[in-house]
């Protein structure tokens, strides 16, 4: 098990979008260490910054997407939506069962979670708003 590492092939060409893909790589390697894991304390102020970031990043990132009129803007927001729910689903379980939830548990489903919607859906869309940046510049010329 590694920590969450930005390379160059995750940015989107977006600095604000990249910075809080910087920001959710960070929030989630607090879960990294063996330490960190297994302190509930720790766990659960993950879970609930994660809950509120993706909120603030997904807003941002959805904005972008309908105002570049992104085709297919339905299926990524349902995909956030979807890793929203389970984040929530989560912390409402490590709530309920007192802390029994692994720190192991959500670090690996977060990590492989945020890799590969940056990786395939994320960078999709920067490849699309880049793409409509250059169409607009030779229109306008």
């Amino acid at each position: 098990m590694e920590p969450i590492q930005w390379s160059r092939w995750m940015s989107v060409g977006n600095d604000a979008l990249d910075e809080d893909h910087r920001v959710l790589i960070a929030i989630v390697n607090r879960l990294y260490d063996e330490a960190g894991r297994q302190d509930p304390t720790l766990i659960e102020a993950v879970l609930g910054e994660l809950i509120a970031y993706t909120r603030h990043h997904f807003a941002e990132e959805e904005a972008q997407m309908l105002r570049l009129n992104y085709p297919t803007f339905a299926a990524h927001k349902a995909l956030h939506d979807r890793l929203t729910q389970q984040v929530e689903a989560y912390r409402n379980d490590f709530r309920a069962n007192g802390g029994n939830l692994s720190g192991e548990e959500v670090f690996l489903f977060c990590s492989d979670w945020l890799g590969k919607h940056i990786l395939r859906e994320d960078t999709r869309f920067g490849e699309y708003a880049d793409s409509e940046a250059t169409l607009a510049v030779s229109v306008a010329e």
